[in-house]
C-alpha cells in the first residue's frame, strides 16, 4: 500500500454522567490505531515481519501478533479478543455458524500457500512416501520403519497439536478423518517438533516446509541441520516431489495448503464501512507486492501477485 486513503474521522458526541465525562473512541484509519493478529504459529514470523514493515511505513499503527494456533485465532475473533485471525486451513461450517449466531460475519483473505513438510532424521533412509505410507505410519497401522524401505526401528511420529490448523488439516486430507496413532506425540510448536525429530534417529515430524531452512533473510537460504524432508506423491507413475516453493506453486506437492487472514466484517464495517479499518488497510498491505515480496522472503508462495520462483 503506497498511500493510505482520506481518514474519514467520526466525533463522538459526550455524555455526561455526572460531572464524568466518558472517553472518546480512540481514532482509527487504514494506517492508523491497534489491533491484534492471532493464530497459526506456523505463520508467526511471517506475521512479525508482515506486521513490523507496515508499522515502519504507518508509524501511528500499533499490529500486535501472538500465536496460539488457527483454532485460537478464531475464537478470539470471534470474542473480540482479535481483529485478525491466522488460519493454515479454511473456517468450518461450525465456526462460522458460531460467529454468525454471535451477529459476526467471518470473511477470510488468503495471502499464501505452504507446504506441510514431512521431516526425518537426517540419518533415515527412507527418500519418498506414498500417501497410503504416510497414513498408515501417523494412524499407527504401519510401526516400523522397515515396512516402508527403512531400518528395523520403531516409528515415533511427532505432528502439531489439535488448536492448530496443521493437524486439522493433516487429519482431513491425509488421515480422512482419522484419529492420530495412540503411541503419537503432540507439539505445542513447529521448533519442538524439529528438536525432537534431530534428536531422535527414528521420530518422523510435520512442519511448515520454511522450517526446513534456518534463515530465510540470506539467498540462498541456510538449510536446518539435522533434519531433511521426505518426498511425497500418489505412487511411481504420478511421482514424488519435496515441498518447496516451486512444487507448491505448481501444484506437485500433495500437502499443501493455504495461509488465510480473517476478519469479522460486521466489526470493520463499523470503521465507516470498513473504509479506516486498520485490520483492512493492514490485510490490503500483506497483499501488496511489498507484502508479497515478504511472504516468498519467508519461504511461503504468494497468491496475490506473479511470481517467479527461484531455485
Amino acid at each position: 500500500m503506497r498511500s493510505a486513503p482520506t481518514a474519514i474521522v467520526v466525533l463522538a458526541a459526550a455524555f455526561s454522567i455526572g460531572c464524568q465525562d466518558q472517553p472518546r473512541k480512540p481514532e482509527e484509519s487504514q494506517t492508523q490505531g491497534r489491533i491484534v493478529v492471532k493464530g497459526a504459529d506456523s505463520a508467526l514470523k511471517l506475521m512479525r515481519r508482515q506486521s513490523q514493515a507496515f508499522m515502519q511505513l504507518y508509524q501511528k499503527a500499533e499490529i500486535v501478533v501472538d500465536g496460539g494456533g488457527s483454532k485460537a485465532g478464531i475464537a478470539a475473533l470471534n470474542d473480540g479478543r482479535a481483529r485478525i485471525a491466522v488460519m493454515t486451513r479454511e473456517l468450518t461450517s461450525q465456526e462460522d455458524s458460531i460467529i454468525r449466531a454471535n451477529g459476526g460475519r467471518p470473511k477470510g483473505h488468503r495471502i499464501a500457500l505452504d507446504g506441510l513438510a514431512v521431516i526425518v532424521h537426517r540419518s533415515n533412509k527412507v527418500e519418498r512416501l506414498d500417501m497410503d505410507q504416510l497414513a498408515g505410519i501417523f494412524s499407527g497401522r504401519i510401526t516400523s520403519w522397515a515396512q516402508v524401505g527403512g531400518s528395523g526401528q520403531r516409528i515415533v511420529p511427532v505432528y502439531p497439536g489439535p488448536n492448530t490448523g496443521g493437524y486439522e488439516y493433516f487429519r482431513d486430507r491425509a488421515l480422512k478423518g482419522g484419529d492420530f496413532a495412540a503411541k503419537s506425540y503432540p507439539c505445542t510448536t513447529t521448533a519442538q517438533i524439529v528438536d525432537l525429530v534431530k534428536e531422535h534417529p527414528s521420530a518422523v515430524g510435520l512442519v511448515t516446509m520454511s522450517a526446513l531452512y534456518q534463515s530465510w533473510d540470506i539467498w540462498p537460504p541456510a538449510r536446518e541441520q539435522g533434519i531433511r524432508a521426505v518426498a511425497l506423491g500418489f505412487g511411481r507413475e504420478r511421482g514424488y516431489f519435496v515441498p518447496n516453493q516451486k512444487t507448491v506453486n505448481e501444484g506437485e506437492y500433495p500437502l499443501t495448503r493455504p495461509v488465510y487472514l480473517y476478519v469479522n466484517e460486521t466489526v470493520e464495517k463499523t470503521f465507516s464501512q470498513g473504509m479506516s479499518s486498520l485490520a483492512h488497510g493492514f490485510i490490503s498491505y500483506v497483499s501488496s507486492a511489498d507484502g508479497q515480496k515478504l511472504v516468498a522472503q519467508q519461504g511461503l508462495v504468494p497468491v496475490t501477485m506473479p511470481v517467479i520462483i527461484k531455485q
